[in-house]
């Protein structure tokens, strides 16, 4: 018999880490040695924040860069999908290995405005009641938070270490492999997490 699906709920209040660059090279710099939450927040929670960015700029890391006129730097971290990473600190390397290849310190530019290294603190909740089954799960599923499909489709793979989703886990387990497969390939960048949330009770009910 499977386990039963215990619902969560992240909630995180930004803070100034106090560090604001003003080029690329301290920029790099600052990337190499800040806390790895500050990683989080730039390339995760602005998944959530989705109305703060143009949609093509799907981190603010890469906004920055393109605000100061790094185009093409801005392009390659914006195609970064942090959804392929379980691990903040291979996801900072990956960055800085793209920002170090194409750096050169002869064609720094003006910046029109420094970057402010911005992190979070962090707290998870559990909610009283777990689900048993699908149709116990669908339901609690509809009244959960988008704080909750935040933490179980996204950040849980940071805490679990694994690509597959909290949801899609569990459906494996219950003999949903199925609908497990469709909501792990959702595509996050197209919808927001309201929209998301609808196409996974689609999937639920199917």
């Amino acid at each position: 018999m499977s386990k039963p699906f215990v619902f969560k709920a992240e909630f995180w209040v930004p803070k100034s880490t106090g560090i604001k660059v003003y080029s690329l090279k301290d920029f790099i710099e600052i990337l190499k040695k800040i806390d790895k939450f500050s990683i989080f927040y730039h390339m995760y929670v602005n998944i959530f924040n989705y109305h703060n960015l143009p949609t093509f700029y799907n981190n603010s890391f890469s906004y920055w860069l393109y605000k100061n006129n790094y185009l093409t730097l801005a392009e390659k971290l914006s195609i970064v999908d942090p959804i392929e990473y379980f691990d903040l600190e291979e996801l900072r390397w990956s960055l800085l290995k793209i920002l170090e290849e194409n750096y050169n310190e002869h064609l720094e530019k003006n910046i029109v405005e420094p970057f402010f290294f911005i992190t979070v603190d962090r707290e998870i909740i559990k909610y009283k009641k777990p689900a048993y089954n699908l149709e116990d799960f669908i339901s609690k599923f509809k009244k959960s938070s988008i704080n909750s499909l935040f933490y179980h489709l996204i950040t849980s793979r940071i805490e679990n270490k694994t690509l597959i989703n909290d949801y899609s886990s569990w459906l494996i387990s219950i003999g949903e492999s199925k609908k497990a497969e469709l909501i792990n390939k959702l595509d996050i960048y197209s919808m927001n997490l309201y929209e998301i949330k609808k196409k996974i009770v689609q999937i639920l009910e199917s």
